[in-house]
């Protein structure tokens, strides 16, 4: 009985011992900052899904309906590449299999909450990741990281409804978080972990590639190089190999095709240097089509909708690349003045920081989304070089700098009620009784798939539909680039007559087809196709405050 004692005294000891530690780091300074920031971020990213009809909506955004469409066509069996056509890497899927399942149990409308929620919470853990990879620098460092990331406006935007950056970051800073303690390289083993999450999530986003060749460079530093290397390169490679062999084993080709040569080629909205670095900068807060908006009703960074439109500003790139250029110098000149002081951690932020800016400008698309893949190591790059400016020795520098940081709080103070402002002027439109007029298990085709998950009308699976021969169409512009051999209908698609054939042959197997008002940016409507669809269909609703959409029935 004795030894059973001490055995269970011993347990409880340790049990009191780990909720002493984790008191410890919540209660600290740097621990209430962290956990202030990611419930901040948390109110801030979860205060639009309260908006009116927005949790449920089918109208907020296209690319949320192609990544849970595929999830659910993944649980019943069907393969991207090979049974419908994708352009992105396949990772997302898996990290949906639960929202899957929900939408099989329950309903694809609550599959669709379960995303945007689920997103929310992957987004606000970044800030309190983060957080945690700079504590070890102290309250000061972690409070500019967590502040910057919660209020960081394109991160806000990403996380409003399932979209693949929280996702990548959440992977990205889950990896940094193994291969580095207190700021230098941790054991090769934990880098052989950072690996294969870092693969992982270049299944989800290539981008995700970059932190990978950012900590391969960190990690062939001169002592224990290959001991690293030996570790950190077999995970890597497995992250990545394992999922994307599983899921794209069937149709190689067209996966290599689909997410590196369609992917990088296709002509997406152009966008100027000037209104890239507005997003990349914040600026698009206080900035509209009108000059400055700061009502409820001028909003402009959140004026983004299932178009990935983005509302044009009137500055001149001016600015916004004075800025960049203030805020590049700010931070790289504490760096290079003792670089020697600086962790394996911060210089790794500083690379993914600046890979990630040089992808986002440099790429051929842009969208309002983009800027939340530099967001977290941006944020820990500044609080670094923050933290590197020394404490004031003199009275009157003290004065100064305790006067530049109140300026400091109240700007975050202005951003975060200008956001709260902007984000309760956001407004989408209720589903529509679709169920009314198309019956369950109907072959529905459409070009946003977001409208059917919404409203309950996504056929799980074409092989299970009711409608034998319904066409597998999860993402329609990857449709047409398949179709095309890589060209957009902004690149010329509907020039080719194979395109015209095949949507033709698409809509010939549909009972019903949904267009969005933003259909002619995925399918290239020319006027062959147009009289084809006329005369072969004919339109029974509209819903003009639904994504501004139609919807037809096949002609008796």
């Amino acid at each position: 009985m004795t030894g059973v004692a001490q055995r269970l005294a011993a347990r409880d000891n340790g049990a009191s011992d780990r909720r002493g530690r984790v008191l410890a780091y919540w209660l600290s300074p740097a621990g209430l900052v962290i956990g202030g920031a990611t419930v901040l971020a948390l109110l801030l990213r979860g205060f639009l899904l309260t908006r009116s009809h927005f949790l449920t909506s089918g109208g907020v955004e296209y690319d949320d309906g192609v990544y849970l469409g595929e999830a659910i066509r993944l649980l019943h069996g069907d393969l991207p590449y090979r049974d419908y056509a994708l352009i992105q890497p396949p990772g997302i899927a898996v990290l949906m299999l639960p929202a899957a399942i929900v939408a099989r149990l329950a309903s694809t409308t609550d599959g669709l909450v379960l995303a945007r929620v689920a997103s929310v919470a992957a987004s606000s853990a970044c800030v309190a990741l983060a957080g945690n990879l700079v504590r070890h620098r102290g309250t000061r460092v972690t409070l500019v990281t967590c502040g910057l990331l919660a209020i960081y406006p394109a991160d806000i935007m990403a996380a409003r409804t399932l979209l693949l950056e929280p996702w990548m970051n959440l992977c990205a800073l889950l990896a940094a978080t193994a291969a580095f303690r207190d700021g230098r390289l941790a054991s090769s083993r934990r880098l052989a972990v950072a690996g294969l999450i870092l693969g992982f999530a270049a299944t989800i986003k290539f981008w995700a590639g970059v932190p990978a060749a950012i900590l391969l460079a960190v990690c062939c530093a001169p002592s224990g190089r290959l001991g690293r290397l030996r570790w950190y390169l077999p995970a890597l490679a497995a992250g990545f190999v394992v999922p994307v062999a599983a899921l794209a084993w069937a149709a190689p080709a067209s996966f290599l095709r689909g997410t590196l040569l369609y992917q990088a080629t296709r002509t997406g909205q152009p966008a100027p240097l000037g209104l890239r670095l507005d997003h990349l900068t914040g600026l698009i807060v206080v900035l509209g089509h009108h000059g400055i908006a700061l009502a409820r009703s001028s909003y402009s960074l959140f004026q983004a909708d299932a178009t990935a439109s983005m509302e044009p500003t009137t500055t001149a790139a001016m600015l916004p690349v004075a800025l960049t250029a203030i805020g590049a110098a700010l931070i790289l000149i504490p760096y290079l003045r003792a670089p020697r002081r600086r962790t394996h951690l911060e210089w790794f932020a500083l690379g993914c920081a600046i890979g990630a800016c040089v992808a986002i400008l440099g790429y051929s698309a842009f969208f309002y989304h983009y800027p939340a893949f530099p967001a977290p190591w941006l944020a820990i790059a500044i609080g670094a070089a923050v933290g590197a400016i020394p404490v004031p020795a003199t009275p009157r520098l003290r004065a100064v700098a305790v006067a530049g940081a109140a300026l400091a709080g109240a700007a975050f103070l202005a951003v975060t009620t200008l956001e709260v402002v902007q984000l309760s002027g956001v407004a989408v439109g209720a589903n529509p009784r679709v169920s009314r007029l198309v019956p369950p298990g109907a072959c529905v085709v459409t070009d946003q798939v977001a409208m059917t998950i919404a409203v309950d009308r996504f056929t799980a699976a074409p092989s299970s539909s009711p409608a034998p021969g319904c066409p597998d169409v999860v993402d329609a512009l990857a449709q047409t680039l398949t179709l095309s051999g890589g060209a957009s209908p902004q690149g010329g698609a509907g020039r080719d007559p194979r395109v015209i054939a095949g949507w033709e042959s698409i809509f010939g197997r549909a009972q019903y087809v949904w267009l969005s008002g933003g259909h002619a940016n995925r399918i290239p409507w020319t006027p062959e196709l147009n009289a084809w669809f006329n005369a072969h269909f004919h339109k029974v609703a509209v819903y003009r405050a639904y994504a501004a959409s139609r919807l037809y029935e096949r002609n008796p």
